[in-house]
């Protein structure tokens, strides 16, 4: 874009919006990186609904802006509970918060990557969880964008004035799809004659979304009767003594699980290890069997919000087990695989974290 029509743009904006202006201006320092999140539940009440009808009407609304989405067949209780699950906060793909489920019938997943070239994406995620009266679809949405003349791509800043343009005149940025999409949801539940609920919602003041009155009790914990004391007072326990995975509005601790959802944890997280590493696979060779070249890589780290040539991001990665974002750092070719003491190589932190299959991909590309 000319500078000089970028300037001359950006002081009809102050003149005529100076609060906008503002917030831009400050927005133009360096690199930012902000997500949204959309958290909705929908209970659909009844014993006998056509889990297809709701798949379709699910999918069809997540297809609206996700173009490539997954279906994934879940297993679900033999039982039905009286209270429905809920989805949990693990990580995603390139760091950040993701949704998972378990005990679900169904699960749907898309990126929205329409906007990548500027900054924005979106990541859908809807849940069907049965219980004895019914279903419940928890749909989850995380909207991400990149600002700031300090970005390295190219395209943000031109983005950036696009946006701000747009919210002088009420369209905002493309967040505002996942409101569109629950609106597809909802019409695609009515013409299925699907009757349904929203009974939760975050943020609460999505347009045009009501929210009905949850008329579902949550089971309570059990009393316990304690007919004795304990002849010596038991220990107090560190706050972080027992891993608690974490519920969207509340703390689960797994070992007060059931058992048959224990061990479907275990193996859900089983899988997701054994998918990371397959979306690694894919990644280094890309759907059409081509390896990746250093440009392909570095657009695909961008996309994800990290910045290819970033040594402490690189490592981050490392630390948390993130199989495809090493192997693109590595493709990218703008990290260092052999910098920090003995003890601190990328090869040693990948070696002291347990990661085995990453230190392997560490070594097969030169990493010492």
């Amino acid at each position: 874009m000319n500078l000089l029509r970028f300037l001359a743009i950006l002081a009809i904006v102050i003149a005529a919006f100076p609060a906008q202006a503002q917030n831009f201006i400050t927005e133009l320092r360096g690199s930012t990186y902000r997500e949204k999140t959309v958290y909705a539940v929908y209970d659909l009440s009844g014993k006998d609904l056509k889990v297809d009808a709701i798949e379709t009407a699910v999918l069809d609304a997540i297809h609206l802006y996700a173009r490539d989405s997954q279906v994934r067949q879940g297993i679900p209780p033999s039982v039905f509970p009286d209270y429905p699950g809920q989805m949990t906060l693990g990580h995603r793909l390139g760091g950040g918060s993701k949704p998972d489920c378990a005990g679900e019938i169904f699960s749907i997943e898309g990126i929205d990557s329409s906007m990548a070239k500027y900054g924005e994406n979106t990541y859908h995620r809807a849940c069907l969880f049965p219980y004895a009266g019914g279903y419940r679809i928890n749909y989850f949405a995380i909207y991400g964008q990149q600002s700031g003349a300090g970005n390295s791509n190219p395209n943000v800043l031109a983005a950036m004035l696009g946006r701000a343009m747009s919210r002088v005149v009420g369209l905002g940025d493309s967040s505002s799809l996942i409101n569109k999409l629950l609106a597809r949801l909802e019409g695609n539940l009515q013409e299925a004659g699907l009757a349904f609920k929203l009974v939760q919602l975050h943020p609460k003041d999505l347009a045009d979304r009501v929210v009905v009155e949850d008329d579902l009790q949550r089971p309570s914990a059990p009393d316990v009767a304690v007919t004795q004391p304990p002849a010596t007072p038991a220990p107090i326990q560190p706050a972080m003594a027992q891993p608690a995975t974490a519920v969207l509005g509340q703390q689960i601790d797994p070992s007060a699980l059931p058992p048959e959802l224990a061990q479907l944890r275990t193996a859900l997280m089983q899988q997701r290890e054994a998918l990371q590493q397959l979306a690694a696979q894919q990644a280094a060779t890309g759907s059409t069997g081509k390896k990746l070249t250093a440009a392909d890589a570095r657009k695909e780290l961008t996309a994800m919000g990290l910045q290819y040539f970033s040594q402490e991001q690189f490592v981050a990665a490392i630390r948390r087990g993130d199989v495809l974002a090493v192997d693109l750092f590595i493709t990218g070719a703008g990290v260092d695989l052999n910098s920090g003491s003995p003890e601190s190589t990328p090869l040693a932190i990948a070696e002291s974290s347990g990661r085995q299959d990453i230190a392997v991909l560490l070594k097969n590309n030169g990493a010492r």
